[in-house]
């Protein structure tokens, strides 16, 4: 131990740090405990907070887990604009249809109207006409003449 202070004096301060002179000779310090600083003394006390290799790997993991999330959350966005895209395009398409579909319907039901009314029309002129064959018929067969009776009332 003398020998290594000799060569490397920037070692031999104790405590300072884990590689000093002692823990060159002895061996890093074990299960949490510094060595010769008593019960009380932890290693992130007397060194510093000290990172791990499993705690430097994990945020190295953590990161590169981040950022697959960040481009699988970016790809779904993309995908997702796309989708919606195309879905708001077909549903203008069918509301195009729709509207044009409601205007043939209107057209076609103006046209069943009109042709209701003439043939209500129509049937209206039969049975006014039916009417009055029948009640000509009626009254020729009291022996009446309707006729006759119009032309001398036009006469007097």
């Amino acid at each position: 131990m003398d020998d290594l202070a000799e060569v490397y004096p920037e070692l031999n301060v104790p405590g300072s740090a884990p590689n000093d002179v002692y823990s060159q000779v002895m061996g890093l310090d074990t299960h949490g405990i510094v060595r010769t600083l008593g019960k009380g003394a932890s290693p992130s006390l007397v060194y510093g907070p000290i990172y791990k290799r499993s705690q430097a790997e994990k945020r190295d993991f953590d990161t590169r887990v981040e950022m697959e999330v960040q481009k699988a959350t970016s790809a779904m966005k993309i995908e997702m604009t796309e989708k919606m895209y195309e879905e708001k395009k077909e549903m203008e398409a069918m509301d195009k249809k729709l509207l044009e579909a409601k205007e043939e319907a209107n057209e076609k039901n103006e046209v069943m109207e009109r042709k209701l009314s003439e043939a209500k029309m129509d049937m209206e002129e039969i049975i006014a006409d039916k009417v009055k064959e029948g009640i000509q018929a009626y009254v020729q067969s009291l022996g009446i003449n309707i006729d006759a009776n119009l032309k001398s009332e036009q006469v007097k």
